[in-house]
């Protein structure tokens, strides 16, 4: 019989574990060992050959080989189409060896991305990774967690599930412990949980039943998530490409009919336009730019910022807006209880952290707490109502925790009051629970003590006070002084109801619902309020200057109390009312229409008391004043405005599974200061492509122009398809890849950048292609002039040097668009050195090596040769340089 037919009794003895302890580790590490890891069957990576073969899967290869098909049957040499050949293998090899370097950096990038669970053996609760998962597990269901394998539900405490990567359903499923009878479909067994959903409220507890494969998810062989490979950059190149192509092959047939009218023979002008598309074509290219992305992405992992999706490296460096929450990414995130308030009294509770050394004093005084005062029945319910697990990272002074911070903060404050929770559940059965919603804003559990009912519950303190009776002057006062100190504020209530009077709900589930709701309702018993501390970040006020710098503007949309809120934005430096900065709460963004919020957007920075739907709203207000947005989140309900926004980013210690499925960046540490910084290299890795795009583009219009002038002269073939090959391929290929190495570039945080909107091919880069692109022409044609009527041979190898010898130069030039080479230093990118020595040592091999003159149709050069192509060649930077002293000059003059 299967799990959902079995008691959980049954399916406990069926697998050999125990539902109270689970396994035990000895045999739990055995399992591993004979089971295997919890993990889908990965799909093998291609074979090397299959990389190989792919190579040639690009409409820009398929060009060359037509290319090499025509000068094979109308060339006059025909071993030029065997070179072309030869040296689309070569490429092909370098692309492959590139490729398996992108593939060892994405299986370096997985190692980041890990899943967490709470499991129970030995009695004992441990934090293990899913992949340690094996069958007899004991888990621990909470609200945001991912499912990590498929399990048999022991207890449910209103556990309600998300299987729509199942069942295709979204609405979510209500879990039960109730055995259900026959053979049914996965979306009816409410008693099984499933690797890949995600628990959307509640808690609860399960016994694994099946792992990786033999679940169901691994059975329909759904592909895990993992880092995105697709290149939308690279995609965009290559549709550009697509567009040169077209407006060449538009080139090459306008020039035919001249070179026809011009009485050229057919065969000579077939050849001369099949080198013109050579020239076009960017061989290399996508490579670079797909070695580029990953090792930017890489680099940023480094820096606890994992982008999961690649598309994302683009939007990181033109984010307009951040929209951030308080918790985690401007504080610590260590949160406390700090202060209480009962009786009308203040409380003062020290310590650090989730650390539980602490005292409870009044006063400044150490004072006796009453077992059955309100303080201890606070701390009561903070340990009951706590769904959070913390666990202590080993040879460190911090803990993970998986759940709500806030409660387990809570349950540390319980524990400096001595309370144990073990001693708590023998005690206190549970009935039922109302796990916490952003629209109820409170957590409320039911519980049976001595025959009577008792429920606790803790939430908003305007909603708790409303609700419950004897709430004194006092109490109010303190509130409001707490508040202006920047505490998140939790009141908690109490209530006794007569078990007698629960209905028989018979799996009617609304019914049930609505019954302890009323009971929430009103005449709740005032116990006092909690003030929760979470220190700001120490770096977090520079780090806020640094990104106004940048033109960005930094937003903040939290659900604490608009005090709160305040307290820290200002601390931040990200409110402030003398430079006009406004605050608005949720209740007032309700009220008002879209364009009535659009008319205040730009002076709002401080959104107070907001729910997730207010946080969707505010993405797409922002969205339509054409403003790319960033919103951090943590939690179940941030996931559509995770999606929403144009960069969704998820905190990845303290985060929701949903949350970090949702978004497209995970912050590893959760500090907004690598929020910056991923900012920052979003914007070097556009950089980067930028350089790579003009140092291609400038070098092939500099081979296109010499063909084209050469056409339209009436001249012969200033250098032949195999030298053009050679060029695009050798030549290029090294120094586009040094070129990449670049470092950052300064001011990449200044707000001008956003102003200029630079998009990677515009016309800034176009203008600055043409205009090195002409003398690189021009100064090539001048060599091939002067010695073509003599010896042919000669004149296209010193003309080979002399491309080639322009394009050494071109790559420092382009290492940068606006500084010159002295003020980025000529050692600071020992690649490039590197690279140009080596393309050096190549071009030598090339003119005076036999066999490579006897390929590339070469012949010896003198060193007066030399000096020539050199005094030709070289003043390119000067020209370079002068344009770069120029734009400078105008960016800096006062307009």
């Amino acid at each position: 019989m299967k799990s959902h037919q079995l008691s959980a009794d049954q399916v406990a003895k069926e697998i050999k574990t125990s539902s109270a302890a689970g396994l035990s580790e000895q045999e739990a590490q055995e399992r591993l060992k004979k089971h295997g890891p919890n993990k889908l069957k990965e799909v093998p990576p291609p074979s090397w050959l299959w990389v190989f073969i792919t190579q040639f899967q690009n409409p820009l290869i398929y060009v060359l080989l037509i290319a090499a098909t025509i000068i094979f049957f109308v060339g006059p040499e025909k071993k030029d189409a065997f070179i072309i050949s030869g040296v689309l293998l070569f490429n092909a090899i370098i692309g492959t060896i590139q490729e398996g370097r992108t593939r060892n950096i994405i299986e370096a990038l997985k190692r980041y991305i890990k899943t967490t669970s709470i499991v129970i053996r030995g009695g004992k609760k441990l934090l293990l990774d899913d992949v340690d998962l094996v069958v007899g597990d004991l888990i621990v269901l909470q609200e945001g967690s991912r499912i990590p394998a498929d399990a048999r539900i022991i207890e449910s405490n209103n556990l309600q599930v998300n299987e729509a990567v199942l069942t295709g359903e979204s609405e979510p499923v209500r879990k039960t412990t109730e055995i259900i009878a026959g053979d049914v479909v996965i979306g009816d067994q409410k008693n099984v949980v499933f690797q890949g959903t995600y628990v959307l409220s509640g808690s609860g507890k399960a016994l694994v039943t099946a792992i990786g494969a033999q679940t169901e998810i691994g059975k329909i062989h759904t592909s895990i998530e993992e880092v995105e490979t697709a290149m939308p950059l690279r995609q965009e190149l290559e549709r550009l490409s697509y567009v040169i192509l077209l407006f060449i092959f538009a080139l090459c047939v306008l020039l035919f009919g001249i070179g026809l009218f011009n009485g050229k023979p057919i065969k000579e002008l077939l050849v001369m336009l099949t080198a013109l598309f050579i020239c076009v074509v960017p061989e290399g290219l996508p490579v670079v730019f797909t070695l580029v992305l990953v090792s930017g992405v890489y680099r940023m992992a480094k820096h606890n910022v994992l982008v999961k999706k690649m598309q994302a490296v683009e939007g990181l460096g033109r984010t307009d807006v951040v929209v951030i929450d308080k918790t985690g990414t401007l504080t610590r995130n260590e949160m406390m209880v700090s202060q209480t308030i009962a009786n009308g009294k203040l409380w003062h509770i020290s310590g650090e952290g989730y650390h539980e050394a602490g005292e409870i004093t009044h006063d400044g005084k150490k004072v006796a707490i009453e077992p059955e005062g309100n303080l201890m029945r606070m701390g009561i319910a903070s340990s009951l109502l706590n769904t959070a697990e913390i666990s202590p990272i080993k040879n460190s002074q911090t803990f993970d925790i998986k759940g709500d911070p806030t409660e387990a903060a809570m349950f540390v404050f319980s524990k400096k009051l001595g309370i144990s929770s073990d001693e708590l559940e023998k005690t206190y059965k549970k009935i039922y629970e109302i796990p916490f919603d952003s629209q109820l804003r409170y957590h409320a559990s039911f519980y049976e003590k001595n025959g009577k009912g008792v429920l606790f519950v803790a939430g908003s303190p305007e909603l708790i006070m409303q609700r419950s009776t004897s709430v004194d002057e006092a109490t109010q006062d303190a509130l409001g002084n707490l508040l202006e100190e920047g505490l998140r504020m939790v009141a908690i209530a109490t209530k006794e109801f007569s078990l007698t009077g629960m209905p028989d709900f018979k799996g009617r589930v609304e019914v049930e619902r609505v019954f302890f709701q009323k009971v929430v309702q009103n005449g709740l018993s005032f116990l006092g309020i909690v003030g929760i501390q979470d220190a700001i970040r120490p770096e977090v006020q520079e780090i806020i200057e640094q990104t106004r710098e940048a033109g960005l503007k930094v937003v903040m949309a939290t659900g604490d109390h608009m005090r709160t809120a305040l307290y820290v934005a200002r601390k931040a430096g990200i409110f402030c009312e003398e430079e006009g900065d406004r605050a608005m709460q949720g209740v007032e963004l309700e009220k008002m229409s879209d364009d009535e919020v659009l008319k205040q957007l730009e002076n709002i920075t401080v959104f107070a008391r907001v729910s997730p739907e207010h946080k969707l709203r505010i993405v797409q207000l922002y969205h339509k004043k054409d403003k790319i947005v960033a919103m951090t989140g943590d939690g179940i309900n941030d996931a559509p405005s995770l999606v929403a926004a144009d960069l969704g980013i998820a905190m990845g210690s303290t985060g929701t599974e949903v949350a970090k499925q949702a978004a497209d960046i995970l912050l590893l540490d959760d500090s907004f200061e690598h929020i910056v910084h991923a900012i920052e290299q979003g914007r070097h890795i556009f950089y980067s492509l930028r350089r790579v795009v003009l140092y291609f583009f400038a070098t092939n219009m500099g081979e296109i122009l010499i063909i084209l002038f050469a056409l339209l002269a009436n001249l012969p073939l200033p250098i032949t398809a195999a030298q053009i090959l050679w060029l695009n391929l050798v030549t290029d290929g090294f120094l586009d890849v040094a070129l990449s190495t670049e470092q950052k570039e300064p001011g990449l945080l200044r707000q001008g950048w956003l102003k200029e909107k630079l998009r990677l091919v515009d016309s800034g880069i176009i203008f600055k292609m043409l205009f090195v692109s002409i003398p690189m022409g021009l100064g090539s044609l001048w060599v091939f002039l002067q010695y073509y009527q003599t010896d042919i041979a000669y004149a296209r190898t010193m003309t080979l040097l002399t491309m080639a010898m322009f394009q050494w130069f071109n790559a420092w030039n382009c290492r940068s668009e606006t500084q010159s080479i002295a003020q980025l230093g000529f050692f600071t990118n020992p690649w490039l050195i590197a690279a140009t020595v080596f393309v050096l040592g190549l071009q030598v091999l090339l003119i005076y090596a036999p066999f490579m003159q006897l390929i590339f149709d070469t012949v010896p050069l003198s060193l007066q040769d030399w000096g020539l192509v050199f005094a030709i060649s070289a003043p390119i930077v000067l020209f370079e340089e002068l344009r770069k002293l120029c734009v400078r000059r105008w960016y800096t003059r006062p307009h």
